[in-house]
Parts: structure tokens; sequence; C-alpha cells
């Protein structure tokens, strides 16, 4: 007899595998896959930004190495040019290449061309409006040393030529010989003369140390020469007088001036310092501590008094020490030059001729 068994179940069918996309991972491994390129793009991105900067860093580089290039050749020029007397600065001034964003020459107006100066001793299309002051005594120092100084513009094969002067006597005024340079003619003006005096150029000389011009003024009222000083020794206390292009440049009335406008004159600039040495040669030189640049060639040293004890000539540069010292030439051969030209200069009162 056969024992009950239970009834087998019929075995299942086959399951049916599942997709490629519902395996278990996949999504996680694409989502890896994603935040690994992701990734790697960022890593790209921020690469080539990096090599980008480089590249534009070295760019940098290398135009600021040729700026600084520049613009130390450019300081060799301008030392170079300290050297030389101021006025014959001016000539050498176009030549120089400035760096890129530097505005040459520095003082506008110091160069014009020939068309923008009324070289007609006081003619021009602006009318002048204000007449030459009647002559007076000045009231003090100051005012003794505006009668007496005048600027001095001289049309040179090169260009408008400017500088300093200063009278000697009513119808005198003497001033550098470089400073008018083979011009025939100059002009002269300051405040003092109400407006631009055309000036004929009597006698200059410029050899064994002497630079010397005197030239002849028509028409001067309102004047006061500055006499002469009968001697200057060490430690005394001096002022220069004139018209440096560093300031005088930046005067709206000598850009009037430049202009046509008759009428205008600029401001004289004052310095002061002492005496350092007399240097006992031929000529005699004075090596003084006011500050001279160019533009101030020609120009009057005085004393205290206000008397005159040498015409600014030119500066010298010590390259070590980057000193300048400012050199005039001694009134003493300023005297004998202005009699050969037979002038008498006024001489200070109660004094020896220098």
């Amino acid at each position: 007899m056969k024992e009950n068994q239970p009834p087998t179940a019929n075995p299942p069918a086959d399951t049916p595998p599942k997709p490629w996309y519902g395996r278990p991972g996949f999504w996680s491994l694409l989502l890896f896959c994603l935040l690994l390129l992701l990734a790697l793009w960022f890593w790209g991105k921020h690469w080539l930004a990096v090599q980008e900067e480089k590249r534009a860093l070295t760019a940098q580089t290398a135009q600021m190495s040729a700026q600084n290039a520049h613009f130390e050749h450019f300081l060799r020029q301008l030392q170079a040019l300290l050297a030389k007397d101021p006025c014959s600065v001016q000539k050498s001034l176009p030549g120089i290449v400035p760096p890129p964003g530097v505005a040459w020459p520095p003082t506008p107006g110091a160069l014009p061309e020939k068309s923008d100066m009324p070289f007609t001793g006081g003619s021009s299309s602006a009318p002048a409006t204000r007449e030459a002051a009647p002559q007076k005594q000045p009231a003090g120092f100051a005012e003794l040393m505006e009668q007496g100084t005048v600027l001095v513009l001289a049309m040179q094969e090169g260009g408008l030529s400017m500088g300093s002067g200063f009278f000697v006597a009513p119808d005198a005024v003497v001033t550098n010989a470089h400073v008018v340079g083979s011009a025939a003619r100059a002009i002269v003006v300051n405040k003092a003369t109400g407006r631009p005096l055309t000036a004929s150029v009597r006698k200059a000389v410029q050899e064994a140390g002497r630079d010397f011009a005197v030239l002849h003024v028509e028409g001067a009222t309102g004047v006061t020469p500055l006499a002469l000083a009968p001697s200057v020794q060490r430690t005394e206390r001096v002022s220069a007088w004139g018209f440096p292009g560093a300031v005088t440049g930046d005067d709206p009335q000598f850009a009037a001036l430049l202009k046509g406008n008759a009428a205008a004159a600029p401001e004289v600039v004052y310095t002061d310092g002492v005496v350092s040495v007399v240097l006992d040669r031929t000529p005699p030189l004075i090596v003084h501590t006011a500050t001279v640049s160019q533009g101030n060639s020609g120009g009057p040293l005085v004393n205290e008094k206000g008397e005159v004890v040498g015409i600014n000539t030119f500066i010298k540069l010590d390259e070590e020490s980057y000193r300048q010292s400012s050199i005039a030439i001694s009134n003493v051969e300023l005297a004998r030059f202005l009699r050969s030209a037979g002038v008498s200069p006024a001489l200070a009162a109660g004094g020896g001729a220098p």
C-alpha cells in the first residue's frame, strides 16, 4: 500500500532578466562618471585659464621690462642734458624720444612754432590793453628786481630761444650770448615795460669763458637798471632772478604772450642761496646754491641789496651725488665787456667800479 505523498508543485517558469538600465549600481556608476567628467571639465577650464594668465603675465612682464629700459634710457638722456648750459638744453629737448604716456617737451609753450610768436616788437593781432607804465622808483627789493629783470626771446635757426636778462642802463639789457645766438634782434618784456620791446643785438661774445650779449632797447620806460656790486664774498647771501622754463612754461601770462597778447607778461621767478666759492680764473666764476635751470641763463645774481654780483650762465651736475652747482660769471668781467661795447653800466652807490 502506497503511502500518501503530498502533491508536487509545478516548477516556476524562468524569470526574465532585468534591462541594463535597471541593473543594480548602474545609475550610481553613471552618476559617478558624470561627476568625474564635470570635475575634469572644470579642472581643464581652470588649467586653460591659468595658462592664459601665465601667458598674459609673461607678455606684461616683457612689456614692462621694455618700458623700464626705455625709461632708463630716457633718464640717462636727461642726465646728460643737465651737464649742459640751461638754454642750450632747449635745442636738444625735441630730439629726445619719451617713453609712452610721457608728455614731451615737459613745458608746453616753451618750444612754439615760429608763427606762434608775435616777433614784431609789440605789434600783434591782439591790441595791447595796457600802456607802458611811467618810470617810478621801486618800493622795495622785489619791485626793483621785477623792473630790472626781463624775459628775452630770440628767434634762432633751431627755433625760439628763451632766456633772461636785466637792464644795466635805461636803454641797454645784458644777457648771455647763447640766448640770442646768431639772431640780430630779440624781444624783451616784463611787467614794468607794459609791452614787448624790440631790441637789437649791439655786441655779443662767446669765447674764452665769456658769454655776454648786450641789447639796445628802444622805448623802455617804467624800468630801473640794476647796479653792479663792487665785490662778492664767499658765504654771502645771493638770489637768482629770471624766467626758468619749468615755471614760466606753466604761467598763463606767458602762454597769452606767445599767442599774441602784447599786454601779457610772465612773473619773474626768485630763488635764493649763498656763494659757495669764487673761482679765481679768467673770467672769475661764482659758484652758488640758488637754483637755476633752463631759461635762467642771462639773468642776474644779486646780493641782499639788489646789486648784481654776476650773470647766471650755466649749471653743473655731479653724476654720483646728483648735486647741482649753479655758475655765474662775475660782474668784473661783465663790466669790462659792457665798457668795450660803449655801455656805462649803473654802479652801486658808494662802491668802486667792479
